[in-house]
């Protein structure tokens, strides 16, 4: 008996599939496996001829197309719609970020424009051994203490020549740039008036936009017209209501203040006074004493300096020199209510500063009628003769004058008022720009401002000073 050939190969279940199953049976079978594998695959592992067709239902598991160009083409589709709705997305967030960037550095460099870089402590020829007091004198004990009452509210105005560029920067880099608010709360302007020449008005507007701390007068800027400057700054100091600041200061352009050494000594200097800045008629400075008076004859309308207000002399009375001063501010609302006409400020150069004086003399003195008060041979026809002042307002007031002797003085060897630059010395008159900054830069005073020195100037730890 024959048999036939055996396979050599051993039996599989594969094989024990493909012959037990019929054409039919495989193909019922093939649409149960292609839910689980691929096409392919299901017909290899029943050995399905090619040639068999089946019936294609699209499943769930089925690719949207079914070649790989298509399939990379829908892939490519998602991304494109995925990053449609990020970009905006992703812009926005940029744009918000670069806006928080640019508001911590517009917070860092001041709102009111560039921080006045101040240039690095200047070399200056030897000074007498007299000239400074620090080393030889102790540091006082007020000194460092923010005012117990609170920060000093000060309105400072800086009487300046109207081409004083240079002088005008060394006082905001020396002076204003870093004062601590613990100390002060200051509002200030430069006061200048007009000029002819093309090129410092073009400077001027710059220097005004850059800084926005100008006033400009229409006067022309002549010395000769100073006590109206000195006028219009008042008018200034008191476009605030009284009880909204402590003192109106006037400072001139070569005056170096101290605002933190100021604002600390002044509980110690207004010690047992009783005195309130906000509702007593207050004049604080280094005083001289003179007995001129006057009263206003000229129109603000009338713009000629040679045309003079009233002149009469009378009994003597204290003025601030020109190192500075301080009023109250009761004493500046209290000036500023005298009206029709209002106070005399067309007072020729160099008595613009009795001129001030003159003024709260006049408030006491001019409703007394027992007070006697003539012209003078200098500036009324001859003879002289006994004249009643018209008095500013219809009642007298009382200001209370305060000489500052060690706090209010001029550089060593310069002015009637010279003396040493001590730890008292908050307003030292008839310094140079560079002389400002060197003082600045002292080791002694420098740690009063916010600011210390770094390279090739100072960098401000505070921002804007309106």
């Amino acid at each position: 008996m024959s048999y036939p050939p055996q396979d050599p190969r051993p039996s599989t279940d594969q094989d024990s599939l493909n012959s037990d199953f019929s054409l039919s049976q495989k193909k019922t079978l093939l649409e149960t496996l292609r839910e689980w594998i691929p096409l392919d695959a299901a017909r290899s592992a029943i050995r399905l001829p090619e040639s068999a067709s089946v019936p294609y239902a699209r499943l769930a598991t089925d690719e949207e197309h079914g070649d790989p160009a298509s399939s990379s083409s829908s892939t490519k589709t998602w991304s494109e719609k995925l990053w449609r709705w990020i970009r905006p997305l992703a812009i926005a967030i940029t744009t918000l970020l670069l806006l928080l960037l640019a508001l911590i550095l517009l917070k860092r460099t001041g709102a009111r424009g560039p921080k006045a870089q101040v240039p690095p402590i200047p070399s200056l020829p030897p000074m007498p051994d007299n000239t400074f007091s620090f080393e030889k004198d102790s540091r006082p004990s007020w000194l460092g203490k923010p005012p117990a009452g609170g920060p000093l509210v000060l309105r400072v105005a800086v009487v300046s020549r109207v081409d004083e560029f240079d002088r005008r920067q060394a006082v905001r880099d020396s002076v204003f740039n870093g004062i601590r608010e613990s100390d002060v709360t200051l509002d200030f302007r430069f006061f200048v008036g007009t000029s002819t020449h093309t090129d410092v008005n073009k400077r001027l507007v710059q220097e005004n936009g850059t800084y926005g701390d100008l006033v400009k007068l229409e006067i022309a800027d002549k010395k000769q017209r100073l006590s109206e400057k000195r006028f219009g700054a008042l008018k200034w100091g008191g476009s605030v209501a009284s009880d909204q600041y402590d003192w109106f200061m006037t400072m001139d352009s070569d005056t170096f203040v101290r605002f933190g050494a100021l604002a600390q000594r002044m509980p110690i200097f207004m010690e047992g006074k009783n005195l309130n800045p906000r509702k007593d008629p207050i004049l604080i400075g280094r005083l001289g004493a003179h007995r001129t008076y006057f009263q206003n004859t000229v129109p603000d309308e009338i713009d000629d300096p040679k045309d003079e207000d009233e002149v009469l002399k009378g009994p003597w009375f204290s003025y601030p020199s020109g190192i500075g001063y301080m009023l109250s501010s009761s004493l500046v609302e209290t000036l500023l209510s005298v009206d029709s006409p209002t106070l005399p400020h067309h007072i020729p150069y160099p008595s613009d500063d009795v001129m001030i004086g003159a003024w709260i003399a006049g408030l006491e003195s001019f409703p007394d009628t027992n007070i006697e008060f003539e012209t003078t041979p200098e500036h009324s026809p001859l003879p002289v003769h006994k004249v009643i002042p018209r008095p500013y307002l219809p009642k007298a007031v009382h200001t209370d004058i305060l000489d500052d002797v060690d706090g209010w003085h001029d550089f060593s060897d310069r002015g009637g008022h010279n003396a040493t630059f001590s730890w008292s010395s908050v307003c030292v008159h008839h310094v140079t720009g560079d002389e400002m900054r060197y003082f600045r830069g002292m080791e002694a005073i420098k740690g009063e401002w916010k600011v210390e020195r770094r390279g090739l100037g100072l960098r401000s730890l505070m921002f804007g000073r309106r």
